[in-house]
């Protein structure tokens, strides 16, 4: 098994989830005409992902927070489906 050590942003009550995505990285979201959702990425675009889900997941994050994450601002591939990262 691999360790792998991250920095986690925190939850601000004032402005929300705090993001941090790696300067340089691949992420693309798509969703089949089954409505199979995939997620692709390289290395860095994936731990970037996982590192939104782990902020979500912090102790003290309120239920309905959310990232939402599309191609207008950069943050997915041009050409990807939008997807909203929410806290139950």
């Amino acid at each position: 098994m691999a360790r792998v050590q991250l920095e986690i942003p925190s939850y601000d009550r004032g402005i929300g989830l705090v993001t941090s995505w790696p300067d340089d990285y691949r992420l693309m979201v798509s969703v089949d005409e089954a409505g199979k959702v995939r997620v692709v990425g390289d290395s860095a675009g994936l731990t970037g992902l996982a590192v939104q889900l782990l902020a979500l997941a912090q102790n003290g994050v309120p239920a309905g927070a959310h990232e939402d994450l599309d191609d207008f601002l950069l943050i997915l591939d041009e050409g990807s489906s939008p997807l909203r990262l929410e806290r139950a």
